[in-house]
């Protein structure tokens, strides 16, 4: 029992000195290759291979990595609070790990390993937005929630540092705002459809009558 454990401490301390090489490679601008990595990372080309048999398998790896890196736990926002404390954990925290966000949202295996977790985000995205404006019609729930999960994104970190000159706090902020107004804006639609439904609910009586 006490030999397991170790030994799977083993494993997992081999595992992160490799995901650890792949950040050191492509901080150093260099191409993501396996011999590049396994160099970095002080280990035999064949323990990569064997830990990471495909690029797919390693960049999913290195997608979780990231994740835990940001202190992204897996558990999604469920309210507005929640949502923008994830901005503002998240964006600086890309700042950190730039170089391995821009893999992941440039190379197909990072996207690859970014919709592996689509149906949740989808799923969460959607509860928020019920949780914050019950009532809204399907159609603009769907779209609120669609432009919520973009908000927190790397997609939006990189785009606001792009082309904003932005750092990760200060993209975060953007992104508060931006929340704000968009979860605002949802609730006076889902009021003002509430009202439209109580207004012609009589008519649609009397002329049942």
């Amino acid at each position: 029992m006490k030999t397991g454990t170790l030994a799977d401490d083993r494993v997992d301390l081999v595992r992160r000195r490799m995901l650890d090489g792949v950040a050191d490679v492509l901080r150093r601008g260099d191409a993501l290759t396996y011999s590049a990595v396994a160099q970095a990372a002080g280990v035999a080309e064949r323990t990569l291979y064997r830990h990471f048999p495909t690029r797919e398998a390693l960049l999913n790896a290195v997608f979780e990595w990231a994740n835990e890196r940001i202190g992204f736990s897996g558990a999604y926002p469920t309210d507005e609070a929640e949502l923008t404390a994830l901005a503002r954990r998240a964006f600086p925290g890309f700042d950190a790990l730039a170089p391995v966000i821009e893999e992941l949202l440039l190379t197909p295996e990072g996207r690859q390993a970014r919709l592996a977790s689509k149906p949740e985000r989808q799923r969460a995205a959607l509860a928020l937005v019920r949780h914050e404006a019950p009532g809204l019609d399907r159609s603009s729930e769907r779209q609120t929630a669609a432009v919520l999960q973009l908000l927190t994104s790397a997609a939006t970190w990189q785009s606001l540092r792009d082309y904003w000159d932005m750092d990760g706090e200060q993209a975060a902020e953007t992104a508060a705002l931006a929340i704000e107004l968009v979860l605002s804006g949802a609730r006076t639609r889902a009021k003002a459809g509430k009202r439209s439904h109580t207004t012609k609910s009589p008519k649609h009586k009397r002329e049942a009558t």
